[in-house]
């Protein structure tokens, strides 16, 4: 077989293709720039126009995806069904009240040509400025609140429109209503959108004004105008028709019955509103402001009403009215029927004895130590004419009841119950130069006031000289910690906030008050203590809790120190006398009382170990009550209600924590006492607080006869005693010298009559000794004088303390300041000039001993 001849080939030529050179065009090479924009327009075009193609879509897709089930719009005017809710006391089985659900409330449609202009005007203007020339939906509105909601990573902002609101409360179940989710809203606007497409938009705001509640069980305009003036919706006036309009956005806010304040604020709202559509005119806007507004609130036999609806209230803010009204909900109360009428019954009877002095009202709250509600006395008629407002919530000026709260802060900053707080005429300049000078009760000063004292008289000027050293600041962050939560504008009251010149809130102050009972833990007023559903199943359920401290790591003992002074009877009988309307026999209980300028509220708060009572009288109009204070007003229905509840108690005394100590003071000053403070008495400490050096305040001085002179050498020893009196500080003296007892300043005669003295020193402290930062030297010089000291018996030296060359008679020479020098013995001595030209020298020998004083806060 022959091989096979194998053929090779030569390789294959390789081909590149030249690539071709794009030949720019004439107008390209002549304008680079404006072609190089016009292909980038070109290519933005397209992709705006893909854009627009995608948000089509998208659109479309979640129109159809979200819009396949929902109601069909022609449902918008039927009713869901509901439960419901009972509101019962805390024994679980008296019903209190029972809350209609919106199906059942007081709704009568009236035609839409029967509702004033105005308030269709204000509703649009409050509700949905767009609402003639939007789809149901504002498009506007949707984009900017996805921006907040985004921004803020929860959903803050609906965009609500009328309409959606109208399908949103009218189509979607009660269970959809609660969500908050993105689908709710899309599906709550493509609702909106259809139903603005089958409905006129007269039509829709009819239907609206005729459903949206307003409050008060009123739902639709012509219920809510009968509600809240008794009258058909058609014969409003402009002020009340714009009143009504603001309330749907948040009808427990604004209820005009609870918080007219916020009411009137909310219709300020609405009027600016409108003025910036072109509704009304500035001056149209004010003048319907001005217009008066009176409530005729109904009639009602409800028990505890103020306290039911303060739980309706509260169940609203928490589970939303749709579950509230239509859920079914079983609630289970704090409140004590049985002290509820007690409460009511006494403060009815105190007021009507009071009601010839201008006092038409009362409100008490009754706490138990775990801060439940056992009593809530709104106002003693519910169905006077302002009898609905509840007083317990209202902002009110509390006078002197905020003072144990500001020594409070300063037992915090290392004050003690003996720290002096000098009661002085004192005055203070605010940056704008207006003068603040604050004045006691009875319109006198009291010079050094232990801080005890102070508090226990409920002085003035000591508690603004406390609120100084504090911080307003801190002592409003402080009333926030417990509980308090109207010190809004704390720099438009400043330090006259110890007085109580702002305002508090009755059930929030008692609950203050309760924290110091709690050994300076705070825990919340509560109300509600269980809830359950139509099913049965526990929604809530409330647990005791122990309280955080708002005093600091030593609040225990601080809580414990306030109410000692709040319950020292002989302490406050200095300005209130015995047996006063704070002392209850064989009780043990801590009192304060407050009155406000012009006798415009009266206050009297206290507690027990077993409760905690706040109560207040006056006006709901605010107007003056002919010298009714917190003692003769409030603190007549706090005694009362006190006694009733401790009927059959043991008197039991507030528990001394750990880290409180008793050390000897002296009454006057606050120092340690020793062996010249006149009235020495105990005084409780926080552990190692207390004072560590002798006071040295008093000095003792030797004086014969009645006291008026100063015993002398040759005055006999049967004459002689040894006085105490005190050496206050150089700001104090002058006061010292009106309202205290001086040393006399003029020896006594021998007892025969003496050769004419030239130079006559009188005797200088007790036997000799003297002690103190500053010695008053007195005697006789008939002539120009100096007066000096030198050290030891026999100086070598002397130094000159007073010259003069005016004579002087029994009177002051000189004052020795000792300070730098040491304790030792020293020689004074007086030399006076005759007219003859001769020098006339007497000496005194004194021994100093020195003394620290304690620390002393003017």
């Amino acid at each position: 077989m022959s091989a096979r001849r194998s053929t090779s080939y030569p390789p294959l030529p390789r081909f590149t293709r030249r690539p071709r050179r794009r030949r720019s065009s004439p107008f390209r090479r002549r304008h680079p720039l404006l072609a190089f924009l016009l292909r980038l327009s070109l290519a933005l075009l397209k992709l705006t126009l893909l854009a627009v193609l995608i948000a089509l879509a998208g659109g479309m897709w979640l129109y159809y995806r979200y819009g396949r089930d929902l109601p069909d719009p022609a449902q918008i005017g039927e009713h869901r069904s509901f439960e419901t809710t009972r509101i019962y006391a805390r024994d679980g089985t008296t019903m209190l009240y029972e809350l209609v659900g919106p199906g059942a409330g007081r709704r009568t449609p009236v035609a839409f040509e029967q509702i004033p202009q105005v308030l269709k005007d204000a509703t649009i203007a409050v509700e949905d400025a767009g609402f003639y020339t939007n789809p149901g939906v504002d498009l506007r509105g949707v984009i900017r609140a996805a921006l907040q909601n985004y921004q803020s990573g929860e959903i803050v902002s609906g965009a609500s429109t009328i309409t959606m609101q109208l399908v949103r409360n009218l189509l979607l179940d009660p269970e959809e209503r609660g969500e908050q989710s993105y689908e709710r809203k899309l599906r709550e606007a493509i609702l909106a959108y259809r139903v603005s497409r089958a409905y006129g938009k007269d039509q829709i705001l009819n239907l609206y004004l005729n459903e949206v509640y307003y409050g008060a069980q009123a739902y639709g305009v012509e219920a809510a105008a009968q509600a809240y003036f008794a009258k058909h919706v058609w014969e409003l006036t402009p002020a009340e028709a714009t009143l009504i309009a603001g309330l749907p956005q948040s009808p427990t806010t604004y209820n005009p019955f609870t918080d007219f304040a916020a009411a009137r604020a909310r219709q300020r709202v609405t009027l600016a509103l409108m003025t910036e559509q072109g509704l009304l005119s500035p001056t149209e806007a004010e003048r319907i402001y001005a217009e008066p507004i009176v409530l005729v609130p109904p009639r009602s036999d409800l028990i505890a009403p103020h306290f039911v609806f303060y739980v309706r209230d509260q169940l609203e803010r928490r589970y939303g009215p749709d579950l509230l009204y239509r859920a079914g909900l079983r609630v289970v109360t704090s409140i004590d029927l049985a002290w509820q009428a007690e409460a009511q019954r006494i403060a009815q009877e105190q007021i009507a004895a009071l009601r010839e002095r201008n006092a038409s009202n009362a409100a008490v709250v009754l706490l138990a130590p775990d801060g439940q509600i056992l009593a809530m006395v709104g106002s003693v008629d519910y169905n006077a004419p302002d009898g609905q407002v509840n007083v317990a919530l209202a902002r009110r000026q509390p006078g002197s009841a905020l003072k144990p709260f500001v020594y409070a802060a300063a037992l915090q900053r290392g004050w003690t119950p003996a720290t002096v707080i000098w009661d002085t005429p004192s005055e203070w300049r605010s940056a704008d130069g207006v003068v603040y000078a604050p004045r006691n009760y009875d319109n006198a000063f009291h010079g050094p006031m232990r801080l005890r004292m102070a508090l226990a008289n409920s002085l003035n000027i000591p508690a603004v000289k406390t609120l100084e050293f504090v911080g307003v600041e801190n002592f409003v962050e402080q009333m926030s910690r417990l509980g308090v939560s109207t010190f809004d504008e704390p720099g438009r009251f400043g330090l006259a906030m110890a007085l109580g010149s702002n305002e508090v809130r009755l059930l929030e102050l008692t609950g203050a008050y309760n924290a110091l009972r709690n050994g300076g833990r705070y825990v919340a007023p509560v109300a509600v203590i269980k809830v359950t559903n139509s099913r049965g199943e526990v929604l809530e359920r409330w647990q005791p809790e122990r309280g955080r401290p708002v005093f600091g790591p030593q609040s225990e003992q601080i809580a414990f120190l306030i109410s000692s002074i709040l319950s020292d009877n002989q302490a406050r009988r200095y300005m209130f006398g015995a047996n006063n309307v704070m002392e209850l026999p064989e009780i043990v209980a801590a009192a304060k009382t407050g009155t406000s300028n012009d006798f415009r509220d009266s206050w009297a708060l206290g507690y027990s170990t077993d409760v905690t009572l706040g109560v207040w009288v006056g006006n709901n109009d605010g107007s003056p009550m002919q010298e009714v204070a917190g003692a003769n007003g409030a603190g007549q229905i706090w005694r009362e209600v006190m006694l009733r509840y401790h009927q059959g108690r043991p008197a039991t005394p507030f528990p001394r924590p750990a880290g409180i100590e008793e050390l000897p003071v002296c009454a006057d000053t606050g120092g340690r006492a020793g062996p010249g403070c006149p009235r020495p008495i105990s005084e409780l400490f926080i552990a190692g607080s207390g004072p560590s050096n002798v006071d040295v305040t008093y000095q003792t001085v030797r004086v014969a006869g009645d006291g008026t002179c100063l015993a002398a050498s040759y005055t006999p020893a049967a004459e002689v005693r040894e006085l105490q009196y005190p050496l206050y500080p150089p700001e104090f003296r002058e006061w010292a010298a009106r309202n205290a007892p001086q040393p006399p300043t003029t020896v006594c005669p021998p007892p025969q009559t003496p050769t004419e003295a030239v130079a006559l020193l009188a005797p200088i402290g007790a036997s000799g000794v003297v002690t103190g930062t500053q010695v008053f030297v007195s005697g006789t010089a008939r002539g120009p004088f100096s007066l000096e000291l030198g050290q030891g018996s026999a100086p070598a030296t002397w130094q000159t303390i007073a010259q003069n060359t005016l004579p002087v008679e029994g009177g002051l020479l000189g004052v020795w300041s000792t300070a730098g020098l040491a304790p030792g013995e020293y020689t004074l001595r007086l030399r006076v000039s005759t007219p003859e030209g001769f020098s006339v020298t007497t000496e005194q020998r004194v021994r100093y001993e020195a003394a620290l004083p304690p620390p002393r806060v003017p």
